[in-house]
């Protein structure tokens, strides 16, 4: 046996490991258009939460250049 077989898990009693085609996540839309329904509470406060600190950045951001232009 070539020991690239042995570390897939094909010795002498294992069962060959099968590699499965990659799928999308069930209820994903492939463009993008359509959000998924259902989502968990943590999933949810951290997009909450990356949002609020995304704001606060643009916010940062364009009261800097407000400065900038008015000195």
């Amino acid at each position: 046996m070539p020991p690239a077989a042995a570390s897939r898990g094909e010795g002498p009693g294992r069962r060959p490991v099968r590699m499965r085609p990659c799928r999308r996540a069930p209820g994903s839309d492939p463009h993008g258009f359509e959000r998924q329904i259902r989502m968990g509470s943590v999933v949810k406060k951290r997009r909450k939460r990356m949002a609020k600190k995304k704001h606060r950045k643009l916010l940062r951001k364009t009261r800097v250049q407000r400065r900038r232009l008015g000195k």
